[in-house]
């Protein structure tokens, strides 16, 4: 389903070049936004109006650039934000930094955890960092010409290189990303914005819009009611276009999961996983049987022995 949207002014910031938007999880109404700024990339609040609230470092992750962001929320109701340079993954590999969301619109340095990612299959410049709110799991979307190819990170994060798996190909460009609250997926291309109801699912909705999609930034309100467009400029002017309400074909599946969805198996360590995988599970049982089996007949031949 195709629907035309009419784009409201939202604001104009007063911060140079945002490079990616997302809602924050304690703070519903603030944009969390990264840029660059003298001596070095900063971690950015914005409010509705596009003012800044507060602005913070990241202790120990020294980057030249940032240009992705995105909130994830664990089962603890802890929510944290991951930053990282999408374009440095060419090499085949980029970092990713996690800080906690602030409580308190304060300002100041934040401590940082960083992670180091792989490509399964050579370098590729990422086009959007998003985070399944369900499943807490973080996906980097990849840049291209013509289409893009949707990467999964690990469902635990360890010290050393940690595998991306790749999932599938989208037949698209993207440019921005990002997950509603209830699990869809919304999407910026480059002349439109489509809605998936799942990160495996096929587009449901395409959102068209006369709004300028050339600026990097883009975002989902908290509610999940609107996508923030960016234009073109070092200060762009931001513009919200109200996205449609779910249909049967964008309506999120919450049976579904990457692990047990369509295609191949997304693998997320678990401590309750059955060991060795389905295949080693297999087997193992397979050797209890055979163990039963052989103690029946030296038992059954014991009897008849000593008969």
């Amino acid at each position: 389903m195709t629907t035309t949207a009419a784009a409201r002014a939202a604001f104009r910031p007063a911060l140079a070049g945002p490079a990616a938007m997302v809602a924050g999880v304690l703070h519903p109404d603030i944009w969390w936004t990264v840029a660059s700024a003298a001596g070095g990339p900063r971690l950015f609040a914005l409010d509705a109006k596009g003012r800044t609230r507060a602005t913070y470092t990241l202790s120990g992750a020294a980057a030249a650039r940032w240009d992705a962001i995105t909130v994830v929320k664990n089962g603890a109701g802890e929510s944290g934000l991951f930053v990282g340079d999408l374009s440095s993954g060419r090499a085949g590999s980029l970092l990713l930094h996690r800080v906690a969301e602030p409580k308190t619109l304060t300002g100041g340095a934040l401590p940082v955890k960083t992670f180091r990612l792989k490509y399964p299959d050579g370098g590729h410049r990422g086009a959007a960092l998003l985070a399944d709110p369900a499943e807490s799991r973080v996906y980097i979307i990849t840049r291209d010409a013509t289409a893009a190819a949707v990467f999964a990170l690990p469902g635990v994060l360890g010290p050393s290189y940690n595998a991306l798996t790749r999932l599938r190909t989208l037949p698209f460009p993207v440019r921005g990303g990002d997950f509603t609250r209830d699990g869809r997926v919304v999407l910026k291309t480059t002349t439109d914005v489509r809605i998936l109801g799942g990160i495996r699912d096929d587009v449901g909705q395409v959102v068209k819009t006369a709004a300028s999609l050339a600026g990097p930034a883009f975002g989902v309100s908290s509610d999940g009611r609107k996508a923030l467009l960016a234009g073109a400029g070092a200060r762009p002017v931001f513009r919200t276009v109200a996205l449609p309400e779910a249909n049967a074909a964008t309506e999120p599946d919450a049976s579904a999961s990457p692990a047990t969805g369509g295609g191949s198996p997304v693998e997320i360590p678990s401590k309750s996983g059955m060991p060795g995988g389905l295949l080693g599970t297999g087997a193992l049982v397979g050797l209890v049987l055979l163990g039963l089996l052989g103690a029946g007949f030296y038992l059954r031949g014991r009897r008849h022995g000593g008969g």
